[in-house]
């Protein structure tokens, strides 16, 4: 075989096995796009701690009230999306694993009501919004929102 032919081969070869890497970013960066779109409610290209409060409250509002051991079966202190959907709880299916301890915190007889959704939210909203606002003036634009993890 000719050198010249072996070269788009030897590419291809190099090549190939970096595409699905290239497609499986592609979808959380246009999910994080939405979520941005939907915060912004005012459309200024920047997300403050107003408006992130505000989307919180409309998600904890929408959250049927709740025991935590009625949801927490294995009783490991840890709320799985598993655990919650087995228990038809809607409204947290974004939040991931939820740690029992911290809802405790801010519901001490266990049941879980939209204000201590509200309170929760509320405390883990700021914490994610200062450690996401890199340079420190208040809003988050979508580059540091990227980095918004509540």
């Amino acid at each position: 075989m000719r050198r010249s032919a072996l070269v788009p081969l030897l590419l291809a070869t190099l090549l190939l096995p970096a595409l699905p890497a290239v497609a499986q970013v592609s979808p959380p960066a246009k999910a994080a796009a939405a979520s941005f779109k939907e915060m912004d409610a005012n459309r200024d290209g920047r997300v403050s701690l107003d408006e992130v409060m505000a989307c919180a409250k409309k998600r904890s509002s929408a959250v049927t009230p709740f025991r935590i051991s009625d949801v927490d079966t294995d009783g490991d202190g840890r709320l799985t999306q598993e655990e919650l959907r087995k228990a038809g709880i809607k409204g947290l299916e974004d939040q991931g694993t939820i740690d029992a301890r911290e809802l405790d915190a801010v519901t001490p007889d266990g049941y879980v009501t939209s204000q201590d959704l509200d309170e929760y939210f509320r405390r883990k909203h700021r914490q994610a919004f200062a450690k996401a606002d890199a340079d420190k003036d208040g809003t988050l634009r979508q580059s540091e929102f990227a980095l918004f993890r509540f």
